[in-house]
């Protein structure tokens, strides 16, 4: 009898030392991930802080080899202690089995000796990996993006010019009040109508007030505004700000509806204006990935903007 009380108790001892060392391993697990988002924290703002120490290619793919350095290292650390957590959950589960057996004990205890939610490998790999991918894009993107943000802070009616574009040069101011940007000169542009069945000419009038902001914000760590050149967004906003309807004259020209000029009144669609614009930012030189985000961001929530003028 004496042999197996004191059996009971050992295996009792051995069962809280384990419980302990579950949840010192989890505690460890935890501290990991901190230590984690903790780097990636400090190296978002220290991109944002200083977008030009990172602002070359070379920089930045110097960075992200850190990084990478960093994320693996981490991820081995945590995939060693959740192999850990698996093993020591395994062997609590086999005391506890053991007490049962032994005994009709029913105490509460035996409850926290569960296998827990312990994520497989594949798992915290596939999850991992994800929050690589993404801290990797937004090193990528970002200083690169807040370089061509802020040259463009004081603006007062200057000419843009849009290297290897085929569309005009418009001349803007930049109201640091209000956030707006000013059309100084009137601008014709061309625009490929479906709606007018022709190659027309689209006159947006001096003093044409534009933000830029039909290209959804959550995109502008992939794409902002500034490098989808000056004229194509232009265009979009023009559009829709007047929702698409506007007078065509005799010169084939597209003006405002209200525009004191003869002529028919047209209405180009949503649609019509994204393509528009999506042809225009080609027109201008923009790369094939940075069109097509912006396209696919403005036809996903841009008819939020489809405005009333």
């Amino acid at each position: 009898m004496s042999v197996f009380i004191n059996n009971y108790t050992m295996q009792n001892e051995d069962l809280y030392q384990v419980l302990d060392l579950i949840y010192n391993r989890f505690d460890a697990f935890q501290v990991l991930w901190s230590i984690y988002t903790t780097v990636v924290i400090g190296l978002i703002a220290a991109m944002i802080s200083f977008p030009k120490h990172v602002s070359s290619s070379l920089a930045r793919v110097i960075v992200i080899i850190g990084f990478a350095i960093f994320a693996y290292a981490n991820y081995g650390a945590l995939n060693l202690v959740r192999n850990e957590r698996v093993m020591l959950c395994q062997e609590a589960e086999a005391i506890a089995n053991e007490l049962k057996a032994d005994s009709t004990d029913k105490r509460a205890i035996y409850t926290l000796v569960i296998k827990k939610d312990i994520l497989t490998n594949k798992e915290l790999l596939l999850f991992h990996g994800i929050m690589d991918f993404l801290v990797i894009l937004l090193i990528w993107f970002v200083p690169k993006t807040l370089i061509a943000l802020r040259p463009f802070k004081s603006i007062s009616e200057t000419r843009i010019y849009i290297k290897g574009s085929k569309l005009p040069d418009p001349k803007i101011s930049w109201n640091q009040l209000s956030k707006i940007w000013i059309l100084e000169e009137e601008v014709n542009v061309n625009i490929n109508s479906k709606q007018a069945s022709k190659v027309v000419g689209v006159k947006i009038p001096k003093g044409f007030k534009f933000d830029l902001s039909t290209i959804p914000r959550f995109l502008w760590g992939f794409v902002a505004p500034f490098e989808l050149s000056i004229i194509a967004p232009l265009v979009h906003d023009f559009l829709y700000v007047n929702k698409g309807k506007l007078k065509i004259n005799n010169q084939k020209m597209l003006s405002l509806a209200n525009d004191s000029e003869e002529g028919e009144i047209i209405q180009i669609s949503r649609h019509e204006a994204d393509s528009i614009f999506l042809e225009h930012m080609k027109l201008e030189g923009v790369g094939f990935l940075k069109r097509w985000i912006a396209y696919f961001g403005v036809r996903l929530i841009g008819g939020i903007f489809w405005k009333e003028n």
